[in-house]
């Protein structure tokens, strides 16, 4: 068994729409890990939520502004045989964020 756990997250450009967006962190399905409903750009969290998985697991990233509704940030998979600390860039809807995340046995 490994584990997943959120490291930090940056917002550089907020999506296409007006406001701070509300971003939404999954882990699998609908394991609801990080929210927070006024993330602007300049903004960046250090997070300290964690998971366990067995094999992979889908992480996907979410927002929604007063200008559109839920659109998908981006989204990857994690697997145990890649551990260790990664960032990942993530760009939809206009948007500019760097999560950064572990993997750990």
């Amino acid at each position: 068994m490994s584990y997943f756990q959120l490291v930090g997250l940056t917002c550089y450009e907020t999506t296409d729409g007006f406001g701070a967006d509300q971003v939404r962190i999954y882990f699998g399905f609908d394991d609801l890990m990080f929210f927070d409903n006024n993330m602007e750009e300049g903004d960046e969290w250090d997070l300290n939520q964690s998971r366990e998985f067995t094999a992979s697991e889908k992480v996907s990233v979410w927002e929604s502004d007063s200008g559109s509704g839920d659109d998908e940030i981006g989204s990857f998979l994690v697997t145990w045989d890649n551990p260790g600390e990664h960032e990942i860039t993530l760009s939809g809807d206009g948007s500019h964020y760097i999560l950064r995340y572990r993997i750990g046995p």
